[in-house]
């Protein structure tokens, strides 16, 4: 039978505003112990907006993880004891000066599970979504929004000009809603 493994001891190797890492002492099986690293992150949401003329939110913004301008849906990070809806609507509302009037969840997912602890997207269907203000970037952001009939975002996440997987997951998990 698989067993957890047991964490002798944990230290951080690297702790950061954006980026924290942590070396965990584990003993594997009796007598094998090891070190081993993970990243550790806030849990983001992302949204799939949709308009009452079926266009889809997308943003396209600089990554620096991958080095380049991408196109993706938009997301950010659940503040420390924000409900994850609650964040989904701040996020969309910042990041596009969109809200919308009918949210579902779509789904929770773990992004890398064993690299990371935390770090995990939920993702939100947003209906009738429609702009109310202005967008409203934190210091490290610089986004443009762009609308994509449904058919052409899917399209978009199907032939790899979408590079976040949580972007093609969200779209794909739409795609049997939005029917």
């Amino acid at each position: 039978m698989v067993q957890k493994w047991k964490v002798l001891d944990s230290q951080w190797a690297l702790n950061e505003k954006w980026y924290k890492v942590r070396r965990d002492t584990l003993e594997i099986k009796p007598d094998q112990v090891i070190d081993y690293y993970i990243g550790i992150f806030p849990d983001v949401v992302m949204t799939i907006a949709v308009t009452p003329d079926n266009n889809v939110l997308l943003v396209r913004q600089y990554k620096h993880g991958v080095g380049d301008v991408i196109i993706e849906l938009p997301a950010g990070v659940i503040d420390e004891g924000e409900d994850p809806l609650d964040a989904a609507k701040r996020e969309l509302r910042e990041e596009t000066g969109y809200v919308a009037s009918q949210w579902q969840e779509l789904g929770y997912f773990s992004r890398t599970p064993g690299k990371s602890r935390g770090g995990n997207v939920r993702i939100y269907l947003a209906n009738n979504a429609s702009k109310t203000g202005d967008q409203e970037f934190d210091e490290n952001e610089d986004i443009e929004v762009i609308l994509k009939p449904f058919p052409k975002a899917l399209a978009m996440a199907k032939n790899g000009e979408l590079q976040g997987i949580d972007t093609v997951l969200g779209l794909f998990l739409a795609e049997e809603k939005l029917k």
